[in-house]
């Protein structure tokens, strides 16, 4: 009976024991947070998530010691409201840090730098006036300048040498001049006429060197002159935010792009997602689209389009992505592991995989 008594003793003051650490430490509750699908950075696929956001916050979210579930929305405006309200406690969207945004709520520390940038329609053709145009142009005519030139030196080096003993093929004065400039285009072009042919030993010594260069030359200006001569034809003259204005640009609804494009008065549509846009691209609704750069080169390397739409450098100048909440504090905690996670090579090595440029 002693040892019954003592039993249950030991077992009210375990019970007890238990029920009083449940009730100083309660179970921990979930937070939300808050997304939306932005490729690379935020990738749905089912019912699961990943992406660069979603790893990064997957490394800090234990070390913190915090429980979450993933709240989704389909537009951007609402899930910046819900930041703004406290809806979700975090979120890990790419958003751009902006004053207008920091004014309604806060952001951890930036994880990645990114611009703006310009995409259109390209396309080969074969234009008449374009091609005209190209002939006249500076980088064509420092081509054959430079041609010229070479074939000039050598061509006075063989008059020099050949007028005195071979008068008959290089004469005195200009005549003569002219004649040892015709030899040297003749021998460079290799057509080989044979009207006109050094007979001094300096004379063939200098032709031969001017066949063996000649045939390096020409190759490499035969290189020159197509590179100048070809070109890919923009469906627009875009070159940078200057000639967004007489076209039709479209963004993504309640992006800090599109308050931006606001803000310069450039006229543009707006779409609820960045595919949208694109599709509005290809179908020629639209000349152009201006978003964040890496969120458009993936889209359109994942869309397998990188053949077809140009990416063009916008000129704006670079742009933050943090995650963004309304507790202040809690963003506070967050920051050190958010730097940690993103100064190791492994941070590197996942930006790589998703075909991000990381020479920023």
């Amino acid at each position: 009976m002693k040892y019954l008594v003592c039993v249950l003793i030991m077992f009210f003051l375990v019970v007890m024991h238990a029920f009083a650490a449940a009730q100083e430490s309660p179970d921990r509750q979930k937070i939300k947070i808050g997304l939306r699908s932005s490729p690379p950075f935020i990738i749905k696929t089912d019912n699961t998530y990943s992406g660069i956001s979603v790893e990064l916050w997957g490394q800090i979210a234990p070390q913190v010691g915090l429980d979450f579930e993933y709240v989704e929305y389909d537009d951007l405006g609402v899930l910046l409201k819900a930041i703004e309200n406290g809806d979700i406690d975090l979120c890990i969207n790419p958003l751009t840090v902006t004053s207008q945004r920091l004014e309604k709520f806060g952001f951890t520390q930036p994880y990645f730098i990114s611009e703006m940038a310009i995409a259109v329609k390209v396309g080969e053709a074969n234009d008449i006036m374009v091609f005209m145009r190209n002939l006249i142009s500076p980088n064509f005519l420092k081509v054959i300048l430079l041609l010229f030139v070479v074939v000039f030196i050598f061509g006075s080096l063989i008059w020099l040498v050949e007028r005195k003993k071979n008068p008959e093929q290089f004469g005195k004065g200009i005549k003569g001049l002219g004649h040892g400039i015709w030899w040297s285009a003749v021998t460079m072009t290799t057509v080989g006429y044979g009207d006109k042919s050094p007979s001094t030993g300096t004379g063939r010594l200098i032709s031969i060197i001017w066949m063996f260069t000649a045939v390096i030359i020409i190759s490499s200006f035969t290189a020159s002159i197509s590179a100048a001569l070809t070109y890919k034809k923009f469906k627009t003259d875009i070159r940078g935010m200057h000639d967004l204005r007489n076209i039709t640009a479209g963004t993504v609804s309640n992006s800090s792009t599109a308050s931006y494009l606001s803000e310069v008065n450039i006229r543009h549509k707006n779409f609820e997602t960045l595919k949208d846009a694109l599709i509005a691209l290809e179908s020629g609704h639209l000349d152009a689209i201006v978003y964040d750069e890496p969120l458009l080169s993936y889209l359109i390397f994942e869309e397998e389009l990188t053949d077809q739409i140009e990416l063009i450098p916008s000129g704006v100048n670079s742009v933050y992505f943090g995650f963004a909440s309304n507790n202040l504090q809690f963003l506070t905690q967050i920051n050190p592991y958010l730097i940690e996670a993103i100064e190791v090579p492994d941070w590197k090595k996942m930006l790589e995989s998703y075909n991000l440029r990381i020479d920023r």
